[in-house]
């Protein structure tokens, strides 16, 4: 074969996979889309069936919900970051914090960079609830009265290390106070201490907190954002209060990090115009979850932040390995 017929066989070669790729990307998604769902049925597990029912009508495809529990969200996590196939066709529903927390906390199978963010889809968010008949009403009531009594005032988390727990940590050094953090086995049994009087303050999301508050067994402090969620418009932000710190909880989508752009694209457009419409817009409001959506590359960006957030508050605390 002379130069020019392998030149012209070469090019020809590479016109017929340039063509496959580009048939690949228009065909996707070309079978169901699994949303993986790292946590016990539950909120999440909610969310995401809400979600799910308003992607499949865009992208044509059936988008079914699957949970994978275990390990703080880090079981799911891994699976979609090291055993799916790297086709967009599998998706991880999470916090962000299986991202930004736990690969500093435990040696994982998965880092931070093995994830790729597709989208933002709520951001919280996370509130602060005291006891009734607690020497303080409010955030600035609180603040005061913790300085002038380091370690006195306790808080319920869901357990060490996790979310909850390290929102209260980082609350406090903000407002520059010493808390008392006791570990409970899920936001519910800190839930219950808190009702009954065992902790002063809980920690968490609004659909385990809210109902108590309602029913005036729970006294609201403030929350998480960094500014008024729209389905809470009457709790002031911790920045209100004179705490300069926002720590919304988003929870996101992603992907494996060598799925294809194109792929990430038409998911990220997709999961855009589910969260707009009405059936899941209700649902969200139904379960005080704000519906926050940020794109790929804003996601990604904020998600850097968080890292760097996370690593130094671990790193201090004596918590990172």
């Amino acid at each position: 074969m002379n130069r020019r017929s392998l030149l012209k066989t070469v090019g020809a070669g590479a016109l017929i996979l340039a063509g496959m790729n580009v048939a690949q990307a228009q065909t996707f998604p070309s079978q169901a889309v699994t949303i993986i769902v790292p946590y016990a049925p539950g909120a999440t597990d909610q969310l995401a069936r809400g979600l799910g029912a308003e992607a499949e009508k865009i992208l044509g495809k059936p988008v079914v919900v699957e949970t994978r529990p275990g390990a703080g969200g880090t079981v799911g996590a891994n699976y979609v970051a090291k055993s799916a196939r790297p086709d967009g066709h599998t998706v991880l529903l999470a916090v962000s914090s299986v991202q930004t927390v736990a690969p500093h906390q435990n040696e994982l199978p998965y880092g931070f960079d093995d994830l790729k963010p597709v989208a933002r889809i709520t951001t919280g968010p996370n509130i602060m609830a005291a006891r009734v008949g607690a020497p303080f009403k409010t955030l600035e009531e609180l603040v005061a009265y913790a300085r002038k009594n380091p370690e006195k005032v306790s808080f319920a988390s869901a357990g060490t290390g996790g979310a909850t727990h390290l929102a209260g940590e980082a609350f406090a050094r903000a407002a520059g106070i010493k808390l008392n953090h006791i570990p409970y086995p899920g936001v519910t049994p800190g839930v219950a201490a808190a009702v009954g009087g065992t902790v002063d303050l809980v920690l968490g999301y609004p659909q385990a907190i809210w109902p108590q508050v309602e029913g005036k067994r729970l006294v609201a402090i403030a929350q998480f954002g960094g500014t008024r969620a729209k389905v809470l418009p009457d709790l002031p932000t911790l920045k209100e209060g004179g705490v300069d710190l926002a720590l919304p909880p988003n929870v996101g989508i992603w992907v494996r990090r060598d799925v294809p752009a194109e792929a990430v694209r038409i998911l990220e457009d997709a999961f855009a115009k589910a969260t707009q419409a009405p059936s899941f817009r209700a649902l969200a409001e139904r379960t005080w979850t704000e519906v926050d959506f940020a794109g790929s590359a804003a996601f990604a960006a904020e998600l850097e932040a968080e890292n760097r957030f996370y690593k130094q508050l671990l790193t201090d605390l004596g918590m990172a390995r």
